[in-house]
C-alpha cells in the first residue's frame, strides 16, 4: 500500500466536509435538535423555579401549643405562610376548602417523637412539600432538643452543618477545570463519533451502491479516498461540537452566574490528543464497516455493533469515577477500542500519573495506525464489491489466509 499523497487526502476533505455542512441531516443534528433541548430544558428550569418560589399555604393543628413557634422560628427565607386551625380531622377538607389552605399538619407529642406526623391535602399530587418538609424537620430536631434540656445557643452549636475542606497532602488544589475538560472532551468523542461516523458509513454504502467510488479510485487510492473522508468528517464533528458548546456557553452564563474559567494550554492539550486520536480510530472501523456492506438496511445492523465499541466506558462510567485507579479500569484503559473515552473519564475523576498517560497515549497512537491500516485495507479489498456483502472469509483471503 503506497503513501497516500496529502493534497489527494485534502481534496476529498473539503469536497466531504462542503457537500455534508450542508446537507439536511448535518443542520437538523447541529441546530434543531440543540435548540428543541435548550428550550424543554429551560421550560424545566423555569417550571422548577416557579415550584419552588410558590408560597405554600400550611394549616397546623397543633396538639402541644408550643409546636406552632417551633415551626415559626425557621421559617426565615421559606415560601412558607402558616396558619393555626382546629384541631379537627373530621373538618379539615372543608377548612382546606374555605381557607384555601394547601395542606394541614396534624401536630400531637407522639408524631414528633416518632417523626411520624400526619398531613393531609385534597390531593397530593397537586403539592410540592420540598420546602414545608425542611422547616418541619428543623422544627421537630429543635423541640426534641429543648425537650432534652439544650437552650437555643446549645441547639444551634449541635445541629450546625459541617463544611469540610478538601485538601491535598501535595500542598496542590485540583482546579475544577482540570475535570471539566476530561469530560467534556469525553462526552464530545461520543456525540462525534455517534453522529459523523454513521454518516460517514452511510456515505460510503451509498457511494457504493451508486458507483461514484469507481470514478473517486480512478483518480485516488482507497487509502487516501478513506482519510480524505475520516478528515472532513472529523472537520465536521469539530465545527459541530464548536457550535453545541459555543451555545452550551452562551445558555449557561445566561441561566446561572458563574465565574470564569481560565483554561491553559496544559490543560487542554492532553485532552485533545485522546479525542483526536479517538476519533479516528473509531471513523476508521465505521469506515471499513460502510465498505463492506451492500445496502444500507445491513449498515444499520452493523453499525449498532461499533457503536457499542465507544459507548462500554458510558456503562460503566459511575464505577469509573467512584474508582479511577482500580486495577479493572487501568486494564480497560490500555485496551485500544475504549481508550480514549475510559481515559477522559478516569481524568475527570482523579489526576493519573504521569507514566499513565504516557502509557496509554502511546498504546492508543500506535492502535490509530493499526486500525487505519486494517480499515484501510478492509476499505480497499471491499469497496468494489457491490453485488453482495462481504462476510468473515473474505476478509481472511483479504488478509492472506487461505479458506478452509
Amino acid at each position: 500500500m503506497k503513501t497516500p499523497a496529502i493534497s489527494s487526502v485534502l481534496k476529498v476533505a473539503r469536497w466531504e466536509f462542503v457537500k455534508n455542512i450542508k446537507s439536511p441531516v448535518f443542520l437538523v443534528l447541529t441546530f434543531v435538535v440543540p435548540l428543541i433541548m435548550v428550550i424543554v430544558g429551560g421550560i424545566g428550569f423555569f417550571a422548577e423555579r416557579m415550584s419552588s418560589e410558590e408560597e405554600l399555604s400550611l394549616g397546623v393543628a397543633d396538639s402541644t401549643e408550643e409546636f406552632f413557634t417551633y415551626l415559626e422560628a425557621h421559617l426565615e427565607g421559606a415560601p412558607l405562610n402558616l396558619t393555626p386551625v382546629e384541631k379537627s380531622t373530621e373538618h379539615f377538607k372543608e377548612m382546606i376548602q374555605e381557607e384555601d389552605l394547601d395542606a394541614i399538619l396534624l401536630v400531637e407529642a407522639e408524631g414528633i417523637e416518632t417523626g411520624n406526623m400526619p398531613l393531609y391535602m385534597e390531593d397530593v399530587r397537586d403539592v410540592n412539600l420540598g420546602e414545608a418538609k425542611s422547616v418541619i424537620d428543623n422544627a421537630v430536631v429543635s423541640y426534641r432538643m429543648e425537650q432534652k434540656g439544650l437552650d437555643p445557643g446549645e441547639i444551634q452549636a449541635a445541629t450546625s452543618p459541617v463544611n469540610l475542606e478538601t485538601r491535598t497532602v501535595t500542598g496542590e488544589e485540583p482546579e475544577m477545570v482540570d475535570f471539566i475538560v476530561p469530560l467534556v472532551a469525553g462526552m464530545a468523542l461520543i456525540f462525534s463519533v455517534l453522529f459523523s461516523g454513521q454518516i460517514l458509513m452511510y456515505g460510503v454504502i451509498k457511494e457504493k451502491r451508486n458507483r461514484v467510488v469507481e470514478i473517486l479510485l480512478s483518480s485516488i487510492s482507497s487509502l487516501e479516498l478513506m482519510l480524505g473522508k475520516i478528515a472532513g468528517f472529523g472537520a465536521l464533528s469539530l465545527c459541530q461540537i464548536g457550535i453545541w458548546l459555543g451555545s452550551g456557553v452562551i445558555v449557561i452564563f445566561s441561566f446561572a452566574v458563574m465565574p470564569p474559567i481560565p483554561l491553559t494550554i496544559g490543560q487542554v492539550i492532553l485532552p485533545v490528543l485522546f479525542f483526536i486520536f479517538g476519533f479516528l480510530m473509531l471513523s476508521s472501523i465505521f469506515a471499513a464497516v460502510g465498505a463492506t456492506m451492500k445496502e444500507a438496511e445491513g449498515g444499520s445492523q452493523a453499525q449498532g455493533m461499533v457503536i457499542l465499541i465507544p459507548m462500554v466506558p458510558i456503562f460503566l462510567a459511575t464505577p469509573l469515577l467512584m474508582e479511577p485507579n482500580a486495577l479493572w479500569a487501568r486494564i480497560l484503559s490500555h485496551v485500544p477500542p475504549f481508550i480514549p473515552t475510559t481515559v477522559l473519564l478516569r481524568m475527570g475523576g482523579t489526576t493519573l500519573p504521569l507514566w499513565e498517560v504516557a502509557s496509554t497515549l502511546v498504546v492508543l497512537l500506535l492502535s490509530t495506525v493499526l486500525f487505519i491500516y486494517l480499515g484501510a485495507r478492509i476499505f480497499e479489498g471491499t469497496i468494489l464489491q457491490y453485488d453482495r456483502p462481504v462476510g468473515l472469509k473474505d476478509l481472511q483471503v483479504m488478509f492472506g489466509k487461505k479458506k478452509g
